[in-house]
């Protein structure tokens, strides 16, 4: 579990604007593939958390990261 700060909630929806799906996608693609799941799948999820982190960050907002391993 982490907290992500308002200042890095902003880092990340910066990021998240400034690269592009394709280009991640060119990184990490091969690997994510092998999981089973379509690429249209991750597009959408690179899409939904686009809008989330743009959201939170006009709103100043903080966020709660918890991944489970």
């Amino acid at each position: 579990m982490m907290l992500l700060e308002p200042a890095g909630v902003s880092q990340a929806a910066q990021f998240l604007t400034s690269v592009s799906f394709e280009d991640l996608w060119n990184v990490v693609g091969a690997r994510f593939s092998a999981l089973g799941w379509p690429r249209q799948e991750y597009l959408e999820h690179h899409r939904d958390l686009q809008g989330f982190y743009e959201r939170a960050s006009s709103a100043g907002h903080a966020e709660v990261k918890v991944v489970w391993a």
